[in-house]
C-alpha cells in the first residue's frame, strides 16, 4: 500500500512538472508574441526643412488665373513657407470648383517677412501673368487681396510702377481680403500629384491634407516639379526635403530634365 501511495505521489509530481513546463513555455511564447506585436515600422521622419519655422509669418493672397502654376511658382521661392489654393473674391458661400459662383481661383501664401518682402512677392505676381488683359471668366481674374493697410499701400504703389513700366493700364483689382475657401484636395500641389511615388512619400508623413499643404518641403518639391526654381538650388536643398534615397534620386533626375540654372 505504501509503495502504491509513493507511486501516486511521484506520478503527481511528474505531472505537475510537465504542466509547469508547458505553462512556462506558453508564457515565453506569449511574451515573444507581445514583443513582436509591439514592433512597428519606423514612422517617416519630418523633413528637416519643416522643423525650422520662422518666429513670425505674414500672409499674401493673390488671384492670377489658374492656381496650379502660381502654387508651384511661389512654392519654389526662398522665404515662402507654405501655400494653399482655393477660392476668394465672391459672395457665394462654400464654393466648389464646379459651383464657383462669382469667386476666382486664388492662392494664399504664408511667408517669412525677414527673408522675402510683400513687395518682392508682388514683383513675382506681376511677372507671372498679363494684368493688362481682361480674363474671359471671373474664375481667372487678376486680384490682389490686401490683409491690412500696409499691404494696400504697397500694392497700389507697386501697381502704379508696373503701369508706368508697361505703358498700359493694369486691370488688376486691389480689394480687401474677406474669405478664403480651400479648394478640393486634387487641386492642392497639382504637379507633385503627377508623380505618385513622390506624392505617396509625403502623404505617409502628412496623411491629412491640412498637414500636407502646410509643409515647406512639399511646397518646394511641387515648385521644382512645375519647372520653377534653379537646378543648383534643388541639388543644394534635396537632402532637406525628407525623401527616401530613391525619392531623392528621382527628384534630381526630373529636376535635371526640367530645370535650368539660368531661369
Amino acid at each position: 500500500m505504501l509503495n502504491k501511495t509513493i507511486g501516486i505521489i511521484v506520478l503527481v509530481i511528474i505531472l505537475a512538472t510537465v504542466v509547469a513546463g508547458i505553462s512556462v513555455g506558453c508564457n515565453k511564447k506569449s511574451n515573444l508574441n507581445k514583443g513582436e506585436n509591439n514592433m512597428t515600422a519606423t514612422a517617416p521622419k519630418i523633413p528637416p526643412i519643416d522643423t525650422i519655422m520662422p518666429v513670425k509669418t505674414e500672409t499674401a493672397t493673390f488671384a492670377l488665373g489658374c492656381f496650379w502654376g502660381p502654387d508651384s511658382q511661389f512654392g519654389s521661392i526662398e522665404g515662402v513657407i507654405r501655400i494653399r489654393v482655393g477660392y476668394s473674391g465672391g459672395s457665394t458661400n462654400n464654393p466648389t470648383y464646379y459651383n464657383l459662383g462669382d469667386h476666382s481661383e486664388t492662392i494664399q501664401i504664408d511667408y517669412d517677412p525677414t527673408r522675402i518682402s510683400y513687395e518682392e512677392l508682388l514683383e513675382v505676381f506681376w511677372d507671372s501673368h498679363n494684368p493688362t488683359t481682361q480674363p474671359w471668366s471671373r474664375q481667372y481674374m487678376s486680384i490682389i487681396f490686401y490683409h491690412n493697410e500696409d499691404q494696400r499701400n504697397v500694392a497700389s504703389a507697386s501697381m502704379q510702377r508696373k503701369e508706368a513700366s508697361l505703358g498700359q493700364k493694369i486691370l488688376t483689382e486691389v480689394i480687401p481680403f474677406s474669405e478664403f475657401y480651400l479648394a478640393e484636395d486634387y487641386h492642392q500641389k497639382y504637379y507633385l500629384q503627377q508623380y505618385p511615388d513622390l506624392f505617396n512619400e509625403y502623404t505617409a508623413i502628412y496623411p491629412e491634407i491640412g498637414q500636407l499643404i502646410s509643409s515647406t518641403a512639399v511646397a518646394r518639391v511641387n515648385g521644382y516639379l512645375g519647372s520653377f526654381g534653379k537646378l543648383e538650388s534643388l541639388e543644394n536643398q534635396v537632402n532637406s526635403f525628407g525623401l527616401s534615397l530613391t525619392g531623392k534620386e528621382k527628384l534630381l533626375q526630373i529636376g535635371r530634365r526640367l530645370l535650368s540654372n539660368t531661369n
